[in-house]
Order: structure tokens, then C-alpha cells, then sequence
């Protein structure tokens, strides 16, 4: 989808202090050795007791707010991405972070989009403020924390690490310092399998006191056919490619245009293999480096990364910015940016 007068006027993050580094976790006895070695992730933020995910939202969401400089009268939805448990059950954590950062009446979401949750929600916010002729601006969040016993950073998942922290943007058709050219979003529902698993289904969470095993339910899925990884493996490569090349099309521009790329925080050599073989993305572009200090950050990374690049990396007008997430389900997003000035914070 190509867009129109619509713009990013602020973003923010939320890391927590606390560092916990692989090495820590092997010499636990939490993670194996050979595979820290190949997921490549140094290190993650491990938020305090008092830091679930909605709160770190809330942390980012008002920083975010703060540097886009709009009125909060003119935030007309607010839009939460998370994965993992928010710090309360039969609860609404979305209309938490609204009351803490915007306040207001507008529309409140939360999306449960696995990773894909960030960029998800920024397409959703630009479908909603494109249908806006009087001046609107979305808050779009993130924010996880990973913790035992219902969840093992280190363990739960295969091929992942996972970090503490939020993320938080703004879009606005009032202006801002980057255009948003263009989204593109696909979902592959017949790929839903491979995080439900074989086991059959459950009265509640956490019903067995274990943490949470991905491991399973994945290899469960993926073993359970002669065939079925390298189906998948080429379902997802065909997928990725497609939205990508949408999403760059929509905006009148090629991958070797971009000066910036991010993507997640995922094992190193998934990223190898996905992104800088089988796409053709130039790791120099990407925020990873950055990314294997601070680990796999649910809905966030992208979002996260995004921030990084404007504090961090000197971003200039003119300047194309493509961001890419995929999450369980599976759906895929990509965005491409166009910086149009460099903010000063």
C-alpha cells in the first residue's frame, strides 16, 4: 500500500538497566554452549519486578510523544503489540498505556501478532489516520519481559534469546521528520501449525508449572512428515520475498536504495541465511550488530531498531529507511521510510 501525508514524528525505547550475557547463562547451566556460539546473541536487558511489559510501553510510549510534539487531543487510536504474559490476567494492558501516555478517547487496541506485532500495529495506524481529514496522530507500543518460571529467556524457544524492553511510535498526517511511503503485509494461515503444536489444546496457562517449550511444539510440527521443514522453509523464503518486494514496489524504490534495514533480533544464522543470502540485505544497513547485545524483544525490535537508527546512526534527509517482521501465524510486514529531515534528539 502506498501512502500518503503520513508521517513519523516520534519514536522511543525502553531498555532496562539490568544486562544478563549469554556467557552468564551457559556458565548457569541455562544455555547450551554450542548453540549461543550460533545464535550469536551476547547479551539481553532483564527488566525489574516492577517493569512488565505495559509499564516499559508506557516508559517509551511518553518519550515518543514527547519528541513528536503533538497535542494528545489529536491521538485518535492507540495500538499495543506484545507477545508475552503483561503483567496481569483478564486484563486490557493497551488502555493502561493510553491512560499513561495520551490519555484520551480514541480507539485502543491490542495485537497479539507474535514479532510482527510493532509493525503490524503501524499499519493498522496508517489504514486508520489515511481515513482522517482533520489532523490525527496514532501511538503505536510495544513492550515484553520475559520471566520465569512461566517463560525461560534462554530456553523456551530454539534459535532464540530473549530481551527485556518496549518500543513506542508515532504517526501523524500532520507532519513529522520521515514519510512513510509505503506498507505491505502478507499471512500465510497455513503455517499456524508449527507454534500450536501436537499436543492438543489446554484449559489455561501455565497449567503444568513448566515454562513455556517452543522447542517442542515446533520440532513436534516440523518432524512429523518426511518433507515438512523444507516445505516451510520454502513456503517463508517465498513469502518474505513477496511482501518485500511489494512493499518496495509501493514506494518506487529498490533494496540497494536503502541505507538503513532492520529487522529482529533473531539467531545469527537465521538472519545469514534469510535476510542477507536469500534476500539480498546488506548487514552493513541493518541495526543486528547493534541487536545481539539486547536479544530477541517480542513485538519490539523493529520499532527499537527504528529508534536506534535516528539516535545512533545519523540518519539524513533523503535517506530510505526498510523495516521487516514476520511473526507466528505467520504474517509478514514491511515498511519503507523516507527520513525528510535529522531530528535533533
Amino acid at each position: 500500500m502506498r501512502w500518503d501525508n503520513l508521517h513519523v514524528a516520534g519514536l522511543g525505547a525502553y531498555l532496562p538497566e539490568q544486562i544478563e550475557t549469554a556467557a552468564e547463562a551457559v556458565a548457569a547451566g541455562r544455555y547450551d554452549a554450542e548453540e549461543a556460539t550460533s545464535n550469536g546473541i551476547r547479551a539481553v536487558r532483564v527488566a525489574r519486578a516492577d517493569e512488565p511489559g505495559p509499564v516499559m510501553a508506557a516508559h517509551a510510549g511518553r518519550q515518543a510523544v514527547e519528541r513528536a510534539g503533538r497535542p494528545h487531543e489529536e491521538y485518535d487510536i492507540v495500538l499495543h503489540g506484545c507477545v508475552g504474559h503483561q503483567g496481569q490476567d483478564f486484563w486490557t494492558p493497551v488502555n493502561y498505556v493510553q491512560n499513561e501516555t495520551v490519555g484520551g478517547t480514541g480507539l485502543s487496541l491490542e495485537i497479539r501478532q507474535g514479532s510482527n506485532g510493532g509493525l503490524a500495529g503501524l499499519e493498522i495506524a496508517a489504514s486508520h489516520l489515511a481515513s482522517r481529514s482533520k489532523p490525527a496522530a496514532a501511538l503505536v507500543t510495544t513492550g515484553d519481559a520475559f520471566r520465569l518460571p512461566y517463560f525461560d529467556r534462554w530456553g523456551s524457544d530454539s534459535q532464540q534469546a530473549y530481551g527485556d524492553g518496549a518500543g513506542a511510535l508515532v504517526l501523524s498526517n500532520q507532519g513529522g521528520f520521515a514519510r512513510l511511503k509505503s506498507t505491505a503485509t502478507y499471512t500465510d494461515s497455513s503455517l499456524e501449525p508449527i507454534y500450536r503444536g501436537t499436543t492438543g489444546w489446554t484449559d489455561g496457562p501455565f497449567l503444568d508449572g513448566k515454562p513455556v517449550d517452543l522447542r517442542t511444539r515446533k520440532s513436534d510440527y516440523l518432524l512429523k512428515e518426511e518433507g515438512a521443514y523444507d516445505h516451510v522453509i520454502q513456503q517463508m523464503t517465498k513469502n518474505a520475498s513477496q511482501v518485500l518486494q511489494e512493499a518496495l514496489d509501493d514506494a518506487d524504490a529498490k533494496l540497494s536504495d536503502a541505507r538503513f534495514f532492520v529487522h529482529a533480533n533473531i539467531a545469527e544464522t537465521i538472519a545469514q541465511f534469510s535476510f542477507y543470502s536469500l534476500l539480498g540485505v546488506d548487514r552493513a544497513t541493518t541495526t543486528y550488530d547493534w541487536g545481539q547485545d539486547f536479544g530477541h524483544m517480542g513485538a519490539g525490535d523493529q520499532l527499537i531498531g527504528m529508534n536506534h537508527v535516528v539516535e545512533a546512526r545519523n540518519p539524513q534527509p533523503g535517506d530510505l529507511l526498510v523495516t521487516m517482521g514476520v511473526g507466528v501465524g505467520f504474517m509478514w510486514t514491511v515498511a519503507v521510510l523516507e527520513f525528510t529531515e535529522s531530528p535533533q534528539w
